[in-house]
């Protein structure tokens, strides 16, 4: 089974204004579009769309953490949220303002966020859930992706590791710190982009070889396997047994990149899960990343497959 932890879930309503916004002025949306937010969620949604179960864990709060279950719910997704005391606040809501936008020849949207800062998680929430992390069983994946509340305690991220049992196949895409923490978990796999390793390795990187040998960094500090998403240039997988994989991304006219690195990881997993092939499973994860690109939204399953020929 696989379970995604999308620890600071949110609502996201999205709005299309006509036109440009009018600071200080009265603006105008044709049409709104409300959906369950976070980038385990996401990697949910789009296992959903490739035919692989999974389960919903992390924490909500208030109305809209009804809501945001009830909407995985209803296409499906199954769930194991903890809800937060009423006193601790409200699961947050991100507005997404979409503007038409001429992006390489073809209609797209220039997207930007308003997020929130999300509900306050104590110490027996974190314990509640790692109750149920410490339910997983052997051959289980769990998916770790997106940020953490801010007002969760300092240590959240290590109780929830801590809790995974043996055997269990852990996934990190986070950033940063998170990352560095992660690392001596030992994860099945950690999914920084380009920018995001540059970021831990403090430097810019530039050529192959350079990203190659971070990855290997990443290795020797614990991490299994690694894969580098690098946009249009594809991704790079280095293996836990020194195997350095590449797969360049197909050509096509972007929309946007909403949901990319997520549906990457969910098809990673999907072709994994079938075939314990890692070129294979890199291969439909740059197909289902590609296909969030060029589609600008989280692919189904269709999307994906007609990119898949082209990687």
């Amino acid at each position: 089974m696989v379970y995604t932890l999308t620890l600071n879930p949110s609502l996201d309503y999205v709005m299309y204004p006509k036109s440009g916004l009018k600071n200080g002025g009265t603006n105008r949306s044709e049409k709104e579009e409300l959906r369950a937010g976070g980038k385990g969620i996401n990697v949910s949604i789009v296992l959903k769309n490739l035919d692989v179960p999974s389960k919903a864990l992390g924490f909500i709060a208030g109305t809209t953490g009804d809501e945001i279950e009830g909407t995985l719910r209803a296409i499906g997704i199954r769930t194991g949220f903890i809800m937060l005391p009423y006193k601790n606040g409200m699961s947050r809501i991100n507005v997404k303002i979409r503007i038409p936008a001429d992006v390489k020849g073809k209609k797209g949207y220039e997207e930007t966020e308003l997020n929130a800062a999300g509900p306050v998680v104590e110490n027996d929430s974190v314990h509640d859930l790692c109750d149920r992390i410490e339910r997983l069983e052997e051959g289980d994946i769990l998916v770790l992706a997106g940020s953490m509340p801010s007002t969760s305690p300092e240590d959240t991220l290590e109780s929830i590791l801590s809790a995974v049992p043996e055997g269990v196949k852990v996934v990190v895409d986070m950033t940063g710190d998170r990352l560095r923490k992660a690392l001596k978990f030992k994860p099945f796999l950690v999914k920084p982009n380009l920018e995001e390793l540059c970021q831990v390795a403090g430097k810019e990187l530039t050529g192959t070889d350079d990203i190659i040998a971070e990855a290997e960094k990443l290795k020797k500090a614990g991490a299994r396997n690694v894969i580098v998403s690098m946009g249009a240039d594809g991704a790079i997988l280095v293996d836990k047994d020194g195997g350095v994989h590449k797969c360049k991304a197909p050509s096509g006219k972007p929309l946007g990149a909403f949901g990319a690195g997520d549906s990457m990881t969910a098809g990673f997993i999907k072709g994994f899960l079938d075939e314990h092939d890692y070129d294979y499973a890199l291969k439909l994860g740059v197909a289902a990343g590609s296909a969030a690109v060029f589609e600008g939204k989280l692919p189904s399953y269709d999307e994906i497959m007609k990119v898949f020929d082209k990687v």
